[in-house]
């Protein structure tokens, strides 16, 4: 007698992509972009929720409705962080910190000795999650950081925000519009400082924790922190002056009015540089990073 067929039971499927879960479905009738994105949202919708990642999409909407008045929703953040106006290495960081993956705090609590013990910030004595490593640490490298940035926004911004964990997962909704006027390169130079700037933090942090072993004489200096928060803001200067190449990037160029108004009063620039100085050939440094010439150097 042979045993009865078990038959699987009915696989959940969002609504929207109900039409392309048909058995049989004909290949010529959908192309592989259209193919992928359904795939991906089925994974996405059979993934169970994490509780971690919930309570850090909840935090960015209160830090975001608090800033522009509204809240987004959970597509707009998700969107968000794939922003161009990104670089790779810190879209990687917020998408990563969104889901509460980096290895911080909790993760080595119940780890043996002397694992445990990286729960515990060294500076403070108390968990080190990422909001305390971003905004409440005593440490070198965040207090120097975050009054860079502040200095730096000094001229275009009445005050510098106040910053949540929230604040900096979300950066990328951030709304900055003086007199509640519309201002598309301010908005987005605040959302690179403070993005670039939370990264940095983090690079440094792990460098003083893992590299160098909470050996605070190894540090970096408020000095060589310096250097290194203005080489990475420079560097995204430079980057923006190539993505507005056409001949290259064609309609996918960034817009040079774009370029020049988010980079408007923070740049000091070589002797007799025209106001365009995007196809300039001189080199773009930022405030405070000018070397005196020959002998004063």
């Amino acid at each position: 007698m042979t045993a009865a067929r078990r038959v699987a039971p009915a696989r959940a499927v969002p609504p929207d992509i109900e039409k392309y879960d048909a058995p049989g479905a004909q290949l010529h009738g959908i192309t592989q972009k259209a193919a992928h994105a359904v795939i991906k949202q089925i994974r996405a919708h059979e993934t169970p929720e994490r509780r971690r990642t919930r309570v850090n999409l909840n935090s960015v909407k209160i830090a975001v409705q608090r800033q522009n008045g509204s809240a987004p929703t959970e597509d707009q953040i998700w969107t968000a962080i794939k922003s161009r106006d990104l670089s790779r290495n810190v879209r990687n960081f917020l998408w990563k910190a969104l889901h509460s993956g980096h290895k911080v705090g909790g993760y080595f609590t119940h780890m043996p000795a002397p694992w445990c013990d990286y729960a515990i910030c060294p500076l403070c004595d108390t968990t080190e999650d990422l909001q305390h490593i971003l905004l409440a640490c005593a440490s070198r490298e965040r207090e120097t950081v975050w009054q860079l940035a502040s200095n730096f926004m000094t001229d275009r911004l009445q005050a510098w925000p106040v910053l949540d964990l929230g604040s900096v997962l979300g950066c990328m909704l951030l709304e900055f519009s003086p007199e509640d006027k519309p201002n598309s390169g301010l908005t987005r130079a605040m959302r690179i400082i403070i993005s670039e700037s939370a990264f940095l933090i983090w690079k440094l942090r792990c460098e003083r924790r893992i590299e160098h072993e909470d050996d605070l004489d190894n540090s970096p200096s408020r000095e060589e922190i310096t250097g290194r928060w203005q080489m990475a803001i420079n560097a995204r200067v430079s980057h923006d002056r190539h993505l507005t190449n056409k001949r290259r990037y064609g309609r996918k160029a960034l817009d040079e009015d774009l370029v020049l108004k988010t980079w408007d009063g923070l740049l000091e620039l070589p002797e007799n540089v025209p106001a365009n100085w995007i196809r300039h050939p001189g080199v773009l440094v930022g405030r405070g990073t000018t070397r005196p010439r020959g002998r004063e150097r």
